[in-house]
């Protein structure tokens, strides 16, 4: 049996909803061999770290990702609640910072793809336009950590 240590278990245990219980335990084999596994992160490289504690076929595994059932938003959701729940106390101010730098995707098969101002290689007399999906990264800071001044947590 496969022991796993109770903080990292308190961990994975905050994805459990988003999966189905078979799924689940496949999600926890693949994120463990993640860690131990050095080089690229490929299922095929996760699932030959483990082979030896991994139940069932190595297609099983490959499995979760192509035929998923799960929402990537529960986990997103799940993340959030895992990081904030961790870094912010309550009453902790937490700012939001974004960056519209346009970031170039090329191809025809870019999901949501349009034409955007750049405004950065835009001036006064020369208008950029670059193909892209138009998403905004966007980054946290909690001001209460160190005082005043806002730092990534």
């Amino acid at each position: 049996m496969l022991y796993i240590p109770p903080k990292l278990w308190n961990v994975l245990a905050c994805f459990a909803p988003a999966f189905s219980a078979p799924t689940f335990g496949r999600f926890v084999l693949l994120t463990l061999s993640a860690i131990l596994t050095t080089g690229a992160r490929t299922i095929s490289n996760l699932v030959r770290t483990l082979q030896a504690l991994l139940p069932g076929h190595a297609s099983s595994y490959h499995r979760v990702f192509s035929k998923r059932k799960w929402s990537s938003w529960s986990i997103a959701h799940s993340l959030v609640d895992l990081i904030l729940g961790t870094f912010v106390k309550d009453g902790d101010v937490i700012h939001l910072a974004g960056d519209d730098t346009v970031d170039e995707h090329r191809g025809a098969k870019v999901y949501g793809k349009g034409c955007h101002r750049d405004a950065v290689r835009s001036s006064n007399s020369h208008t950029s336009w670059r193909s892209s999906s138009g998403g905004i990264p966007c980054g946290a800071f909690v001001s209460a950590l160190m005082g005043d001044m806002p730092h990534m947590p």
